[in-house]
């Protein structure tokens, strides 16, 4: 098996002064890579606009950490994708909700690992090969 854990979710009420700040942003990612295990690569962000929302993106050794924002809704979204069993992204989708100063949080978390083991291709249950 190689470990992979995409921890993934909804910031709502968050500060909308922080969510037009790129340089904050970017902090963030940075400090959420650290606090999760994960090395920093190489970090970029888009801005719509002057008053828009702005989409952070954090590549790590790991995967990836992104943070998208609409100010105008006080809302966010949140990606934390890392492999290896030596990360936690579930820390670091919790710093950056903290950071962004969000009232309520929704989170998910999915399994991404890859399984030697598993067939794809049996279509025994219904499953099979999608490409």
């Amino acid at each position: 098996m190689y470990g992979g854990v995409h921890v993934y979710g909804n910031l709502y009420g968050c500060n909308r002064e922080l969510l037009k700040d790129e340089i904050y942003l970017l902090k963030i990612v940075k400090e959420a890579a650290d606090i999760a295990g994960a090395l920093v690569v190489s970090t970029f962000y888009y801005k719509f606009g002057v008053n828009g929302g702005i989409s952070v993106v954090a590549i790590v050794a790991e995967s990836h950490i992104s943070i998208h924002t609409w100010p105008e809704h006080e809302y966010a979204t949140v990606d934390v994708y890392t492999c290896g069993n030596h990360t936690n992204p579930m820390s670091a989708f919790e710093y950056i909700a903290k950071s962004l100063n969000a009232k309520k949080v929704e989170v998910f978390v999915s399994d991404r690992s890859y399984y030697a083991n598993n067939n794809v291709n049996n279509n025994e249950n219904g499953g099979g090969n999608v490409s």
